[in-house]
């Protein structure tokens, strides 16, 4: 494994900015990563992410196409999709929930999306993808279930996670990749304390709280976040898998975690609705036909500072490809901005004050 640096600037109650430093390259937390499943963004180039630190691709679909043999040609994912900042790999444990399959204590049997075939992954198998893949943060292969799921199912896959991350950890040998443990155990207390012990007794290089954002209330997240944090080594990242809206991630920045991802910016994008600090619009409205205003008034993004809520929504009405670009654009770069002012509070100990502002104005 290869150490993360992980420097704590300022804490604002526990809500913390970090500078952290990865094979060279240097981010702030806290910080939210865009999904690049297959190694893109839906209809937005790279070239547009210039102020993006770290984007997240899928072990399960790159495996699938276009093969470890393509991937291998270019010396990893960075190089094949022309991306040299940070990369963390998800292991393929969200698609084992997500797509239909059979669990066993070994790993889990796949149906290939692509053509219905089936294959087997178990944690070196995970491992081996991801070191090919080469990229700089690798994630454990986890047993993830349904988050209502009853306590005895809980702890059996709690209790698979904690054998398929000895492997992983045994069997990883990319010194330029770290491996981060996954903690789950549902909404019982009991087992994420069992499920946090077992992951820090391996050492990993940061840590993220899984089975979360399938299901439960915010309240609940926000309980399960509170408690587990309090665990977690204050030396390592804290990642919380697959939450991205504005108002869950400001509620857990506030809880000390530093990192997220989500296709929540892109997908709501692709229906047209429009981030605006802490809530959204719906541009399909037909109140926006002749707008003149930009998406947001006072963003600083290419697309609001060049284009009308007007020409936007047309586009959304007749070229919908062309406004996907556009709006998802938009949505990404206003989750960074807000993220880039949040770090600015935390620093200026107003973190509450602007969490208030954006929730509430």
């Amino acid at each position: 494994m290869n150490d993360i640096e992980l420097k704590t600037i300022a804490i604002d109650g526990k809500a913390r900015l970090n500078e952290v430093t990865v094979n060279g390259k240097q981010f702030q937390t806290p910080l939210f990563m865009p999904v690049a499943t297959r190694g893109a963004l839906k209809s937005l180039p790279f070239n547009y992410l210039e102020h993006t630190d770290i984007i997240l691709a899928n072990t399960y679909h790159l495996f699938l196409r276009p093969g470890l043999d393509v991937i291998q040609e270019f010396d990893g994912l960075h190089k094949f999709i022309g991306w040299n900042k940070v990369i963390l790999t998800d292991s393929g444990g969200f698609q084992g929930w997500s797509i239909p399959n059979r669990f066993n204590d070994d790993g889990i049997e796949f149906k290939n999306i692509y053509d219905g075939s089936k294959f087997f992954m178990d944690p070196k198998l995970s491992m081996d993808i991801q070191q090919t893949l080469n990229s700089d943060i690798a994630m454990i292969l986890d047993s993830l279930i349904d988050i209502n799921k009853e306590y005895d199912e809980q702890l059996d896959a709690i209790n698979t996670t904690q054998q398929w991350a000895n492997i992983a950890r045994n069997y990883h040998t990319n010194n330029n990749q770290s491996l981060f443990g996954i903690v789950q155990g549902g909404k019982h207390k009991e087992l994420r304390e069992k499920s946090a012990t077992d992951m820090m007794t391996i050492d990993f290089d940061g840590y993220a709280i899984g089975g979360l954002a399938i299901g439960e209330t915010p309240e609940e997240r926000k309980e399960i976040v509170n408690f587990t944090v309090e665990m977690l080594p204050k030396d390592k990242l804290r990642y919380v898998m697959g939450l991205g809206d504005i108002e869950g991630m400001l509620e857990l920045i506030e809880l000390g975690v530093d990192i997220f991802d989500c296709v929540w910016p892109a997908r709501l994008a692709r229906h047209g609705k429009i981030i605006n600090k802490g809530k959204f619009l719906n541009l399909k409205n037909s109140k926006y036909k002749k707008d003149t205003d930009p998406l947001v008034v006072g963003c600083r993004c290419f697309v609001c500072h060049n284009f009308s809520k007007a020409y936007l929504r047309h586009l959304l009405t007749n070229e919908p490809t062309s406004a996907w670009f556009y709006l998802t654009l938009h949505n990404i770069i206003q989750t960074e901005n807000i993220l880039n002012e949040v770090k600015k509070s935390i620093l200026n100990s107003e973190f509450d004050k602007y969490k208030e502002s954006i929730l509430n104005g």
